[in-house]
């Protein structure tokens, strides 16, 4: 007798890219009814991708779609990579009414774990090429000024606290999810990070938090670019990821916030680029938008392109 197969179709991206084979790797499960909690962490660990996204109907007032995000290890609230390239994927499956010619903008709503939020997608010639998603509330959690634990975080990085950056603050930080922000003075030493599990872990357990984002105002290209980061997570599954939406959104209002930009606001919003992932060999460069001012943040955008790469199907 032969067993009847659940099948499950998926797309694959890369994110923050306009090219395959670079930017950050995602899978997308457009259609994931019936799948069990238990089931979608499988199928996440299975396809071994910094997040699959697993995208429901909601009941959520006014919202198009539920989107479950997971790492190989666990389920996130909130990430950016899988919101802007998920709502590129759904796009392009019919999912997001096109914009009356073809061309300009469709705003819309999602429910992700931290609530119902926009998202604007761009089209030209009816094809998404733009995804930009709203974060939520800025908030800085949590300072860390002690010479001893500075000492410690730079130790896990395999760095000294003399290649911090002394101007600016070690700082928790977060629009959804708390990322740990380190600052480091220069590109040579964000190349040479190296990550110590134990003191990962420990640190980790003090601060509780789970990814780390370094970075430096030193960048690869110069111009809107205005910082490289590099994310570190592996307690959640993540060695290095190429680009992280949810660590630079907490980023760039950090560096507004503390007056750490020689740019000024484009019709009310601070706009630059992240760089990450170049490491790795996988270069993403991610777009930000920061409404607000020294000292007070308002809203916290982040976008950018996708390609998709593959179309498959999970059976089990």
């Amino acid at each position: 007798m032969t067993r009847h197969l659940d099948r499950y179709r998926f797309l694959q991206l890369d994110v923050f890219t306009t090219s395959a084979f670079s930017g950050n790797p995602l899978a997308v499960f457009p259609e994931a009814e019936g799948l069990s909690d238990e089931l979608m962490q499988r199928i996440a660990r299975e396809m071994n991708l910094s997040e699959t996204v697993f995208v429901l109907p909601t009941g959520a007032a006014g919202a198009l779609r539920r989107l479950r995000i997971f790492t190989p290890t666990r389920e996130l609230p909130m990430a950016g990579h899988p919101v802007v390239g998920t709502w590129n994927a759904l796009a392009r499956e019919g999912v997001v009414p096109v914009p009356e010619g073809g061309n300009g903008w469709t705003r819309i709503m999602q429910e992700i774990g931290i609530g119902v939020l926009p998202v604007e997608i761009e089209f030209r010639d009816t094809e998404p090429v733009r995804v930009v998603m709203t974060q939520g509330r800025f908030e800085i959690q949590r300072d860390v000024a002690e010479a001893s634990a500075l000492e410690l975080i730079t130790r896990g990085l395999s760095l000294s606290v003399e290649e911090l950056d002394e101007t600016l603050p070690v700082q928790v930080a977060s629009t959804g999810v708390p990322m740990l922000l380190i600052p480091i003075r220069t590109l040579e030493a964000l190349g040479r990070c190296r990550v110590n599990n134990s003191i990962f872990s420990e640190v980790g357990a003090e601060l509780g938090i789970t990814e780390w984002y370094v970075f430096s105002r030193e960048t690869l290209s110069g111009g809107e670019h205005r910082a490289h980061a590099r994310l570190f997570a592996p307690a959640i599954g993540i060695t290095e990821d190429p680009a992280t939406g949810g660590a630079a959104g907490p980023l760039a209002s950090y560096l507004v916030h503390h007056g750490a930009l020689d740019l000024e606001p484009d019709e009310g919003f601070y706009r630059f680029i992240i760089e990450q992932g170049d490491f790795i060999e996988r270069p993403s460069r991610i777009s930000v938008e920061i409404r607000g001012e020294r000292g007070r943040i308002e809203e916290t955008r982040v976008g950018g392109p996708s390609v998709v790469v593959a179309h498959g199907e999970l059976s089990f």
